[in-house]
Order: structure tokens, then sequence, then C-alpha cells
């Protein structure tokens, strides 16, 4: 089965444990309670503000989980030749902001070329293995 099949099983489980971090978070916002003054829209800016940082923090952990995946070294599209993998950090925009992206970069002596793997394509080498 794959990740996205296993990750659409799992829908009803991820917003589950969403929703108890709601929770969580409606605690820790307010220890003593959400005091009479504090109105629904006040609420919802505190629900939607962390609803973006979690985008954030699960765009970032999921796309560097995937850079790992691709090892240290990846062959070049050109010539083949393994080469090493680096990587640089670049902004992008999510749906909950601006996050960093952890993007692989590699350079080719032998046909002097930059290249950026895809964690795309690691299915497609192992599949030919």
């Amino acid at each position: 089965m794959t990740d996205a099949k296993r990750l659409q099983r799992n829908h009803p489980e991820i917003e589950e444990l969403a929703r108890g971090w709601g929770k969580l978070l409606a605690r820790e916002a307010f220890p003593d309670g959400v005091g009479l003054d504090v109105d629904l829209f006040a609420m919802e800016e505190i629900a939607v503000t962390a609803a973006k940082s979690l985008v954030r923090g699960a765009v970032e952990t999921m796309t560097d989980d995937q850079t790992q995946a691709l090892g240290t070294e990846h062959p070049c599209p050109g010539c083949g030749k393994l080469c090493q993998l680096d990587h640089r950090s670049r902004p992008i925009q999510v749906r909950g902001g601006p996050a960093e992206l952890k993007e692989p970069v590699a350079h080719c002596s032998t046909c002097r070329r930059d290249f950026f793997p895809s964690a795309s394509h690691l299915e497609d080498r192992r599949a030919r293995s």
C-alpha cells in the first residue's frame, strides 16, 4: 500500500488527533478558562494561527523526510554518474504561510551541470531496481 493510500485510510484518525491538539491549544491559551470578554472571532483567530503553524511544521517535516530518503548520492540525469547531494534551504509558500524547504541539489563534475533530484522520482528508481 502506498503512503498516499495509507494517508487516505487514516484520515479520520489524523482529524481526531488534530482535534485533540486543538483542545490542548485551548487549554494552553487560556489556562484559567476563557473569559467572557473573549469573543468567538478572537477564539477563531487563535485556532487559525495554530492551524497555519501546524501546516508549516508538517510540510517542512514531511519534505525534509523525503529529502533524507534520497540518500547522500544521486545519479546525474545526463550521464548517470553518482553525485554528492547537498541541501539548500529556500522559502516556499504553503497554505499555512511561509515555510522553509530543504531542497536537494547536486553538481555533476562530468557534465558540469547542477541538478535538483526529486523525491517523487525515488519510487521510480526503486521500481526499476
